[in-house]
């Protein structure tokens, strides 16, 4: 009950989206009916054809000439029902997108760090191809099929009203009741079928971002195994609604045939003759084609389910970290003028799955000083870092900036003036430009070029053959280490905060690219606050202060 229950839900949801479109779903499902009436139209046209034949009429250049404008016109309103529905299903998906980066915007990053990464690229990519399905070729369908069913028993009605009652409830067993029988195997199939699907991506994921080394380690037949045994647990689960499939067609076709031959032996005891029974059976017969259209969409409709489910459960998800409105905006001449400890940092402890990383912890950071945080791995202080951008909430004590408490100061600003750079500087698909412009998307080239100056490597981008607009592939993997540090530590340039958080940003690099790296911080940043983490001694060797961590 809680199944179908929750199947309802997730259904109103996706249905609740489709309300500011509802004009052109009635366009739709009315060009659909139109369209399928002409199908309909056709059928009997072909039947009176071979009537009149038997015949020898003379009606029979008149009714090819009839059926061949009936196939045409339902070629057009079959087209227009297409269209709208694509175009139903383009901006709901448009609008589902936004909403669902939207949403993991404001997971990010506590709450993304805990999920299953294949979960969230399968809801983005393959999940929301299924709910194309539902938008472009469900909906539309279902009205179709309840509106022609209704037609069709009105007029049959008028020539027996037994046989309309038979064909509605052939209409009903074969759209609804057959479905529901098979959808309680089909769910849970569905369900773990796209669960599948997700450790696959999953599992690819790891395997390209590991490619080197499970080349370098010989790794190959496992990691083949690895994907083998998910394929065999994807092909199991694909197979059970395949099976499920067939068995449904079969029972479809059977009872088809079954209810036409009642309905033309109740239409020939009315009296009927036995041409006129002919070509109403024949109307009965293709009337299934609509509810047969519905009832093949149980197995597709199961994984659309399962897919909204995981949609849905994104977008319903309570980030751990709320974002802070309404409160105090932090300046940038706040910080830049304040006097006396910027950061003050009073008994806070924090646990990461109930494993305790800070305990009591103090210390205060005195306005424009360069602090370096060392102390071995495990000891909080990445965590510290964090928790000072406020990506994480602490579980007890206070982290104050310019003598407020970072829960009553507004996210926004509070990320508006602290910059925070790890030893993974992430890049996008683009150009140099366009990966610099997410710290000051309103830079102009002239301040592009001065960030990247300080960051030593204006003269290497300008050596390339596309200057500025040269461009970073995935990851940046078309740049060394140190390159993207550099142009990592350029964009910190370019955002200009009052406050900057360093998480071990030469750690991956050799001797040369860490000297410029931190030769560049300790001369272009001498008027902002810095709080540096560092294993290495080395690095820290610029700080003003050291603060040991145990």
């Amino acid at each position: 009950m809680q199944n179908k229950t929750n199947g309802l839900t997730v259904i109103r949801k996706l249905l609740s989206l489709v309300k500011p479109l509802s004009k052109y779903m009635v366009i739709a499902v009315t060009a659909g009916v139109i369209s399928f009436l002409f199908y309909t139209a056709i059928s009997v046209l072909a039947a009176n054809l071979i009537v009149e034949y038997i015949d020898g009429g003379n009606n029979i250049a008149r009714i090819i000439k009839i059926m061949i404008g009936a196939v045409l016109l339902r070629r057009l309103f079959r087209y227009l029902e297409q269209y709208m529905n694509h175009l139903i299903a383009f901006k709901v998906l448009a609008l589902l997108r936004n909403k669902v980066f939207a949403a993991v915007r404001k997971l990010a990053p506590a709450k993304i760090e805990m999920m299953n990464k294949g979960d969230l690229i399968s809801a983005i990519s393959s999940d929301m191809e299924l709910l194309e399905v539902f938008y472009a070729h469900t909906i539309s369908p279902v009205c179709i099929a309840i509106i022609t069913s209704i037609i069709y028993a009105c007029y049959l009605s008028t020539i027996s009203p037994v046989a309309a009652a038979i064909m509605i409830v052939g209409h009903i067993a074969i759209a609804i009741i057959l479905p529901m029988i098979f959808s309680k195997h089909a769910s849970a199939a569905a369900t773990k079928t796209r669960h599948n699907l997700a450790m696959i991506s999953s599992s690819f994921l790891d395997l390209l971002r590991g490619l080197g080394e499970i080349i370098s380690f010989a790794y190959q037949k496992q990691a083949v195994k690895k994907v083998n045994e998910l394929n065999h647990k994807l092909k199991t689960n694909q197979d059970i609604l395949i099976r499920q499939l067939a068995i449904l067609l079969a029972l479809v076709d059977l009872l088809e045939v079954l209810v036409t031959a009642i309905i033309f032996a109740v239409l020939s005891m009315t009296g009927l003759d036995g041409k006129s029974a002919f070509v109403a059976a024949v109307l009965v017969y293709f009337s299934f084609g609509a509810v047969r259209a519905v009832a093949l969409l149980g197995n597709g409709l199961s994984q659309t389910l399962a897919s909204a489910h995981r949609v849905m459960g994104i977008l319903e998800e309570k980030p751990m970290v709320q974002e802070i409105i309404g409160k105090h905006n932090l300046k940038k001449n706040e910080i830049a003028n304040y006097s006396g400890d910027i950061i003050e940092i009073n008994n806070i402890n924090f646990a990461y799955k109930d494993s305790a990383i800070l305990k009591d912890f103090s210390t205060s950071v005195n306005n424009h000083e360069f602090i370096g945080i060392q102390g071995p791995s495990g000891c909080g202080k990445s965590t510290l870092l964090k928790l000072i951008i406020h990506f994480w909430d602490l579980d007890s004590g206070s982290i104050k900036i310019a003598g407020h408490d970072i829960l009553d100061i507004n996210t926004a600003s509070l990320y508006e003036n602290l910059s925070y750079m790890t030893q993974t500087s992430e890049f996008f698909e683009g150009s140099i430009r366009d990966n610099l412009l997410i710290a000051k998307p309103d830079a102009s080239d002239e301040e592009i070029k001065e960030a990247l100056k300080k960051a030593s490597i204006l003269e290497y981008v300008e050596g390339l053959k596309g200057g500025l607009d040269s461009p970073i592939k995935e990851l940046g993997d078309n740049f060394s280490g140190g390159e993207k540090q550099r142009l990592g530590l350029a964009r910190c340039f370019l955002k200009d905060a009052e406050i900057y958080l360093f998480d071990e940003p030469t750690s991956n690099l050799d001797a040369l690219n860490e000297s410029i790296i931190l030769n560049s911080i300790n001369q272009y940043m001498k008027e902002k606050t810095i709080i540096m983490v560092s294993h290495r001694t080395s690095t820290l060797r610029i700080c003003d202060k050291i603060i040991q961590m145990l």
